[in-house]
């Protein structure tokens, strides 16, 4: 299996270990609502069975490492984006934030404040960090348009615009809804990006990487 190739069967893996990681964490929670609850607070110190949801979140992280992989031969600017992006969303989930009460409506009417070091750390890491990764969905969406790739170069786009309209909106008292609309429109982007590579007829470089 060429580099490439195992590089996308990464970036699957990493989706869906952290799509299941969130369901079985939110599950483990009493009162958590996926509508209404961020997902950072699954990750938190008080919530049940907390590492779940860091791997989770690790996972991702580790999908948009291999998914800077992919996107390289098409642009550099976008490799290094994704790149710092899972670095980012790594840091995100290791600075754990406080939920003494639980994850169930923690960081809602005011149950914790972005104010301690990890906080700030937290909220900066994810915040950076989904920029960057929107950025290298967008720019690689127009290598793609700029290769005549006109389908794939537009879908990209319009995940980019779907996701960042998502988390841009996300807050009040059920944000909850809206983040996962935006986690579903980028890491659905990444699952595609996968697939698409996998999918792929092997090249002569593929095979001289076997």
């Amino acid at each position: 299996m060429s580099t490439r190739r195992r590089a996308a069967a990464l970036v699957l893996v990493g989706v869906v270990v952290f799509w299941a990681g969130v369901l079985v964490a939110a599950a483990l929670n009493p009162g958590y609502a996926h509508r209404r609850d961020y997902v950072s607070t699954l990750a938190a110190r008080g919530a049940e069975h907390g590492w779940i949801a860091v791997l989770a979140i690790a996972a991702a992280a580790v999908a948009m490492l291999a998914a800077a992989v992919l996107v390289r031969p098409l642009s550099p600017a976008a490799a290094v984006a994704i790149a710092l992006a899972g670095a980012g969303f790594l840091v995100a989930g290791f600075t754990r934030l406080e939920c003494a009460n639980g994850a169930a409506g923690c960081g809602l009417g005011g149950r914790f404040e972005v104010s301690g070091s990890t906080e700030v750390t937290h909220w900066t890491a994810t915040t950076v960090s989904s920029v960057l990764l929107l950025a290298g969905i967008a720019l690689t969406g127009l290598a793609l348009l700029r290769g005549r790739r006109r389908l794939a170069g537009r879908a990209s786009l319009a995940a980019a615009a779907v996701a960042a309209v998502a988390f841009v909106a996300t807050g009040g008292q059920s944000p909850g809804q809206l983040q996962r609309v935006g986690i579903l429109a980028a890491t659905g982007w990444l699952a595609a990006l996968a697939v698409a590579t996998l999918g792929a007829p092997f090249s002569r470089r593929d095979r001289s990487d076997v």
